[in-house]
């Protein structure tokens, strides 16, 4: 396990996981925001193969968010270690059935904290698309502050399944974290 909420379990991916993520990656809903309006179109030997994959640590793979209750799979997360500026990302994407529950903001303050505790990361990162308010809510909820915008653009090898990302650029500084605790 990586991190535990009150309702969630966060732990490392593995190829038993790749059918949520089948799922998840597949969902127009959930990657439309992220540039793949119908999803990523992978297969399900393609997502265990690439789970099989991952590297040895948290910041070189996937997480599974579970809520501790019931046991299910809700989504994913990610964590990056910092750049040479001193910033890391997150990435959380939900299923839509766990949407409206919080759960965003549960996983994001976890992964959050993760951070600030194991790097020496001055700031988190995020980049949720100008149309996902429930994102831009989360970042907000966590204490994330705007502080840019970006298009990422399509590589011309994907013009037919992929679109450009509107996004803004929200962080969170180590030192608001510190000082809000």
């Amino acid at each position: 396990m990586v991190f535990e909420t009150e309702r969630l379990l966060v732990r490392r991916a593995a190829a038993a996981d790749a059918d949520m993520f089948f799922e998840l990656w597949n969902h127009p809903q959930v990657m439309g925001y992220v540039g793949f309006p119908r999803g990523l179109g992978l297969t399900l030997a393609e997502i265990e193969k690439k789970l099989q994959e991952q590297g040895p640590t948290v910041f070189d793979g996937r997480l599974v968010v579970i809520r501790k209750t019931t046991g299910e799979r809700l989504g994913e997360a990610a964590l990056h270690r910092p750049d040479e500026t001193g910033i890391a990302e997150t990435d959380v994407k939900l299923l839509p059935q766990f949407w409206g529950h919080k759960y965003g903001v549960e996983v994001k303050r976890g992964l959050v904290d993760y951070l600030f505790t194991h790097t020496n990361c001055t700031a988190v990162q995020a980049t949720p698309n100008v149309r996902n308010i429930a994102s831009i809510k989360m970042q907000e909820a966590v204490g994330g502050v705007r502080v840019g915008e970006k298009v990422y653009d399509i590589p011309p090898e994907m013009a037919g399944y992929r679109t450009a990302v509107h996004a803004y650029i929200y962080h969170v500084r180590r030192v608001d974290w510190e000082r809000s605790r």
